[in-house]
C-alpha cells in the first residue's frame, strides 16, 4: 500500500524476537531452525548458535520422541498439529529432565497453498501439570487417612467389645474369690463335710477352666476378626485402584473418540453432559442445558421419535441407538448425530443410571447422500434410452411379424427380456435411493392377494416360458398394502426361483391364510443356501457366494424385506443346501403402513 513501508526479513525477527510466547520458523523435513526467540531458546536450553540446524540435530535428546514426525507430517501435508500437556525429555544443564508443552505446528502456505515454513509456538506447563499431580496425590493421601480413620474406629469398637469381655472375666474372678472364701469358712466349721466339699471346689474349678477356654477363645475370635479387617482394607484398596485405572483408560477412550457423554437420573431426571456433548448440540462448552433443550435442538420430523426412544430406555424397555440430525442452538449447523446408552440399575433399588455417548456422523450421512444422488441420477438418465429401444423392438416385432423369419423373431422377444430385465434392475437402484432418502411412498389400497399374486405368476410364466410355475390359490384373501409394491416383492422372489434354479423345471407358489396373517410362500427345488449366509440375505448389496454365476447387485431382497417392513409384515425363509429354498413373507389382514 501507498505510503507503508514493509518490514524486511530483520525487522520480522527482530519483533518475534520480543514476543513473550516461545516462538521459532522451521522449513524443511528436518525441520531446519530459521528463527528462534530467546523464550523458545530457553526451553531448549541452547543459544542461537542451533540457528540453521535440524530440529534433531540442534537437540540431539529428541531422538526416538514424536515431534520431528509431527514437523514432517505438517510441512508434507500443510496442516496443523497441536498437543497439550505433551511429555518432552530435554537436555537442561547436561541431564535429561521430563517437561509439559501446550504446543502448536502451523504450516504457513503462500498464495498457491505451498508451504514455506512452519510456525512453531510453545507454552512450558510443567509447573500446572506437577501442582495438578501433587494435589491428586494430596488427595489420595486424604482418602487413604479417611479410610483408616474408619478402621481405626472399628478397632477402636473391637476394643470396647473386649473390655466388656475383660470385665466380664473380673467380675467371675470376684465371684470366684468370694466362692473360695466362703469354701475356707465351711471346711474351718465343717471338716466332717471333707469331701463334699472337695466336691464343690473341684466344680467350681472346672467352671473357672471353662471360663478361662472361652476368654482365650473370646481373643483368638478377635485376632482373626482384625486379621479380616486388613485383609478387606487390602481387597479394597486394590479394587479402588483397579476402578481408578479403568476409569482413567475409559475417560481417555472418550476423549480420543471425541465423543460427547451424558447421564440422566431416571427419577429425578437430572441431566449432566460433557463439553464436547454441548458443543454437538450447538451450545456453549460452559453452558449448563436441560434434557428438552438438548431434545429442542433435534428437527422435528426426528423429535417424536427421538423423545419415545428415551422414554423407552429410561422404563427400561431396552437399549438406546438412535440416529438424528440436529440444527445447533448458536451455530444453527446442522449435524447428524448417534446416540448409544444403557440403563443400569442403582444398588439401592430406588433409581437408575441412564448413561452414554453421542458421536458426529455428519461425514457418512454426507457420503451416504451423495451416493443415493449419483445412483438416481444415473438410474434416470438410463432409463430414457432404455425406454427408446424398448419402443424400436416393439417396431421391429410389429414389421417382422408378417415375415415368417423364425430367428428374427426370437432374437427380438429376447432382446426385448433383456431390456425388461435392465429396466427392472435401474428401477430396483432408484427404490434403493428413494429409500435411503426417505421419498419412497406407499400408496395402500384394497385388493385380493390371490388374484395378485395369480397376476404375478402368469407374468413370470410367460417371461420364462422354460418353468413349470404351479400356483396354489388360496380364498380371495382382502388385504391393505401397496398393489405395486406388493407385486414387485412377487416378482423379485419369482425371480431368484428361475435364476437359482437353473436346472429344475418346477416353482411352487402358494397362497394362505396363516396365523391369521395373509401369507405368500414361493419354492424353489435350486441349489440351497447356505446357513452362514441366511442371516445377512436381506441385507443391501450382498451377495451369496456361489459356484454358481448368478447375475445381480444384491438389492431385490433388500427391497422386497423394506416393502414388507413398511406394511408391518415379515419376510423369511426356510433353506437346504441342494435341495432348494422357500421364500416367505406374510402380511396383516388389513394392517396400518407405515
Amino acid at each position: 500500500m501507498d505510503g507503508i513501508q514493509l518490514l524486511n526479513k530483520d525487522q520480522l525477527i527482530l519483533v518475534l524476537s520480543q514476543v513473550k510466547t516461545a516462538t521459532a520458523i522451521h522449513i524443511g523435513e528436518d525441520a531446519v531452525i530459521q528463527m528462534a526467540n530467546q523464550a523458545m531458546l530457553d526451553i531448549w536450553g541452547k543459544d542461537s548458535s542451533v540457528i540453521g540446524k535440524g530440529l534433531e540435530e540442534a537437540l540431539p535428546e529428541l531422538r526416538g520422541q514424536p515431534f520431528a514426525n509431527m514437523f514432517k507430517r505438517v510441512w508434507l501435508e500443510g496442516i496443523t498439529l497441536s498437543g497439550a500437556e505433551t511429555a518432552a525429555d530435554l537436555n537442561v544443564g547436561g541431564q535429561i529432565k521430563t517437561f509439559y508443552f501446550d504446543f502448536e505446528y502451523r504450516a504457513i502456505k503462500d498464495d498457491l497453498g505451498q508451504t514455506i515454513c512452519v510456525l512453531h509456538t510453545a507454552t512450558d506447563v510443567t509447573d500446572r501439570v506437577i501442582n495438578r499431580s501433587i494435589v491428586q496425590q494430596v488427595y489420595d493421601k486424604e482418602q487413604a487417612l479417611e479410610r483408616e480413620q474408619a478402621l481405626n474406629e472399628e478397632l477402636s469398637a473391637s476394643n470396647e467389645e473386649l473390655k466388656a469381655v475383660n470385665d466380664e472375666l473380673d467380675q467371675s474372678q470376684t465371684e470366684l474369690s468370694l466362692m473360695n472364701e466362703l469354701l475356707e469358712a465351711r471346711v474351718a466349721a465343717r471338716v466332717k463335710d471333707l469331701s463334699k466339699s472337695e466336691m464343690r471346689y473341684r466344680e467350681i474349678s472346672d467352671e473357672l477352666a471353662a471360663l478361662n477356654e472361652e476368654l482365650n477363645a473370646a481373643n483368638e475370635e478377635l485376632m482373626a476378626s482384625n486379621e479380616e479387617l486388613l485383609e478387606a482394607k487390602e481387597d479394597l484398596q486394590e479394587t479402588f485402584d483397579q476402578m481408578e485405572d479403568k476409569e482413567i483408560a475409559l475417560r481417555l477412550t472418550i476423549e480420543a473418540a471425541n465423543f460427547g457423554t451424558w447421564h440422566i437420573h431416571s427419577v429425578t431426571r437430572a441431566f449432566m453432559t460433557s463439553d464436547r456433548l454441548r458443543m454437538l448440540f450447538g451450545f456453549n462448552p460452559d453452558q449448563e442445558i436441560t434434557i428438552d433443550e438438548a431434545l429442542g435442538q433435534i428437527t422435528e420430523e426426528y423429535r417424536s421419535y427421538v423423545q419415545q426412544k428415551l422414554e423407552n430406555a429410561l422404563s427400561g424397555n431396552g437399549d438406546y441407538d438412535v440416529s438424528y440430525p440436529v440444527i445447533g442452538f448458536h451455530d444453527q449447523k446442522l449435524r447428524w448425530l448417534r446416540a448409544i446408552g444403557n440403563l443400569k440399575a442403582d444398588k439401592s433399588g430406588e433409581f437408575s443410571s441412564f448413561t452414554g455417548v453421542v458421536m458426529d456422523i455428519s461425514p457418512l450421512k454426507k457420503d451416504e447422500q451423495r451416493k443415493n444422488d449419483f445412483i438416481a441420477m444415473v438410474s434416470h438418465e438410463l432409463k430414457t434410452p432404455l425406454t427408446s429401444l424398448n419402443g424400436y423392438i416393439q417396431i421391429l416385432q410389429r414389421k417382422v411379424n408378417g415375415i415368417g423369419n423364425e430367428f428374427i423373431n426370437s432374437s427380438l422377444v429376447l432382446a426385448g427380456k433383456q431390456v425388461k430385465k435392465m429396466t427392472g434392475m435401474i428401477n430396483g437402484f432408484l427404490n434403493v435411493s428413494r429409500l435411503e432418502s426417505g421419498k419412497i411412498v406407499l400408496s395402500p389400497s384394497h385388493f385380493s392377494l390371490s388374484n395378485l399374486v395369480e397376476s404375478a405368476v402368469e407374468e413370470s410364466r410367460m417371461i420364462e416360458d422354460s418353468k413349470d410355475i404351479i400356483f396354489h390359490g388360496c380364498d380371495h384373501l382382502l388385504i391393505y398394502a401397496d398393489y405395486d409394491k406388493i407385486s414387485s416383492v412377487i416378482a423379485n422372489l419369482l425371480s431368484n426361483a428361475v435364476k437359482y434354479a437353473p436346472t429344475s423345471k418346477q416353482i411352487e407358489v402358494k397362497c394362505e391364510l396363516a396365523d391369521q396373517m395373509a401369507q405368500v410362500s414361493v419354492r424353489d427345488y435350486g441349489i440351497g443356501i447356505q446357513a452362514q449366509d441366511v442371516d445377512k440375505l436381506f441385507e443391501r448389496y450382498y451377495r451369496v457366494k456361489s459356484d454358481h454365476h448368478v447375475s445381480g447387485f444384491g438389492i431385490g431382497l433388500y427391497l422386497s424385506a423394506e416393502i414388507i417392513a413398511r406394511h408391518n409384515g415379515r419376510i423369511w425363509l426356510d433353506s437346504e443346501p441342494g435341495k432348494g429354498s422357500t421364500f416367505y413373507f406374510s402380511l396383516p389382514l388389513n394392517g396400518k403402513v407405515a
